[in-house]
């Protein structure tokens, strides 16, 4: 008698503790929810489109030794942009205030592809920061460059794979 009162105990702990794990996980996502929405509708505007497409179609090729100097005020403000958007979603998804998954998921490509086309110019910016004194260089854009390194160990195709209802095809 008491054996079974002792493994019904522990059932019910199990089946408690794993409902309060369920909730808390719940509690997570309800959190991080309007915060997901918003920069996902701020990576939308039109103002950050203009901004990918300058980094994509532009920034390529060009002479940018001299780092964001390189650049005219309206194309500074652009990448400027651009670069503190993924550098602020970095720093979320780094102290796990967002999970990768959705970010890469959405906006992995974008991470990736934008990333590739701005390293030359974040190298040569920090290096006249370095230079400059004004701060250990490295740290310029850090976060995005983090973000862009956990995107590429969690890509967008295999996040999306993983997903229990993401289908490319019917049923």
């Amino acid at each position: 008698m008491n054996i079974t009162a002792l493994l019904v105990s522990v059932g019910a702990l199990l089946v408690s503790g794993a409902a309060s794990y369920r909730q808390l996980k719940l509690a997570g996502h309800a959190n991080t929810l309007p915060v997901l929405v918003e920069l996902f509708r701020e990576h939308r505007s039109d103002h950050l489109a203009q901004a990918r497409w300058f980094v994509h179609q532009q920034l390529p090729g060009r002479d940018v030794s001299e780092g964001l100097q390189s650049l005219t005020p309206d194309e500074l403000k652009l990448v400027r942009d651009l670069a503190w958007f993924y550098d602020n979603l970095g720093a979320l998804v780094a102290h796990e205030i967002v999970d990768i998954g959705p970010v890469s998921g959405y906006l992995g490509g974008s991470v990736i592809s934008t990333w590739e086309c701005m390293e030359p110019l974040v190298t040569a910016h920090r290096a006249r920061r370095s230079a400059a004194g004004l701060d250990q260089g490295a740290d310029w854009q850090g976060y995005y460059e983090n973000l862009y390194h956990l995107v590429r160990r969690h890509p967008p195709a295999t996040v999306r794979d993983r997903l229990a209802r993401w289908t490319l095809s019917g049923p």
